[in-house]
């Protein structure tokens, strides 16, 4: 039995996905607090800081609590910590919300509409937890030595067989997220333009932090159930192929981008800009995919139900080719 290890590491990476969440939100609370409630101010940076920070340390604190509550149940599937991320995720949004650790409560009817952010954010990032951690097996019951006795040490697992990538929901996820992310970075190119045309530079740096999150958001909506379905065509083409390393999965997510991003172009030639993104995109998707999914074996044929024992004979033996002759009366 295996256990997942404790590493600093491993939490670091599994809170960026709240660290992307909590940011986003908490440009959408500054810049409605400013156009709503307080038109002439901006929350002061020691506010929004300790705010942020104070978020992310409790998000720190439950996820680690969960992580030490599944080594003590002895569960180390990748389902379990992503379950745990996403409760942990969740009871850290109650706290803050309750404690008013926030620069502006959700309105009314949309708290739990706000909460699924965070909670996906966090099964992603228990997810992410169980992958970067890495395992280690449970140490054993006090007892003899097993060097002193050779004969019981039980052989090393160890698999020759063959082998094809697995199917990932969690994987796929991560997948889907990436058009998203990448959209993202573009609103950055031309933050120097949009800051020029405001007079007041407090209402442009608000704006340089809403414009790409927003953008976030919109292409988060916008992409991700055709970037899911994207994936899995990806991952079963791939699967059927034989292709295993995640050179070939970027290649083929690469190939497969660039050629619907083609074929878009054809209907609608102004997205033929869109051809090279398109491919990049599809190539750290497959990566990314390849990355997180993981290896299993190849399962086993499906047992035969048979009713005729005779017909339990291989495809070149001779009854497969020639009939029987019954002559009637």
């Amino acid at each position: 039995m295996y256990l997942v290890k404790t590493s600093p590491r491993a939490l670091f990476a599994a809170l960026i996905p709240l660290a992307i969440v909590e940011a986003v939100l908490m440009v959408f609370a500054i810049a409605g607090g400013q156009v709503v409630s307080d038109p002439e101010g901006v929350p002061a940076p020691d506010l929004i800081l300790t705010l942020y920070g104070g978020r992310m340390a409790i998000n720190a604190a439950f996820l680690f609590a969960g992580h030490i509550v599944l080594r003590q149940w002895t569960m180390s599937s990748r389902f379990a910590y992503a379950l745990m991320g996403g409760v942990m995720a969740a009871a850290s949004y109650g706290i803050a919300i309750r404690n008013h650790i926030q620069l502006a409560a959700p309105g009314d009817g949309t708290v739990v509409t706000f909460g699924l952010l965070p909670t996906i954010a966090g099964m992603i990032g228990g997810f992410l937890y169980s992958q970067f951690a890495g395992l280690s097996p449970v140490a054993r019951a006090a007892g003899p030595s097993p060097a002193a006795n050779p004969a019981e040490t039980p052989p090393p697992l160890v698999f020759d067989g063959p082998v094809r990538v697995r199917t990932s929901v969690a994987g796929v996820a991560i997948a889907a997220l990436m058009p998203a992310v990448l959209a993202t970075l573009l609103p950055y190119t031309l933050l120097p333009l949009l800051m020029n045309g405001f007079a007041d530079k407090s209402t442009a740096h608000i704006f340089a932090a809403v414009i790409p999150a927003q953008t976030f958001l919109v292409m988060l909506v916008i992409s991700v159930i055709p970037a899911t379905i994207f994936m899995l065509c990806l991952h079963h083409v791939a699967r059927a192929m034989g292709r295993r390393s995640a050179w070939e999965y970027a290649a083929i997510g690469g190939a497969a981008a660039f050629a619907c991003a083609l074929l878009l172009a054809f209907m609608a030639p102004l997205l033929a800009v869109l051809t090279v993104p398109a491919a990049f995109c599809g190539a750290v998707m497959g990566a990314l995919y390849r990355r997180f999914a993981g290896l299993e074996p190849v399962p086993l044929p499906e047992p035969v139900i048979a009713t005729d024992p005779e017909a339990l004979v291989g495809a070149d033996h001779p009854s497969r080719h020639q009939h029987g002759v019954i002559l009637s009366n």
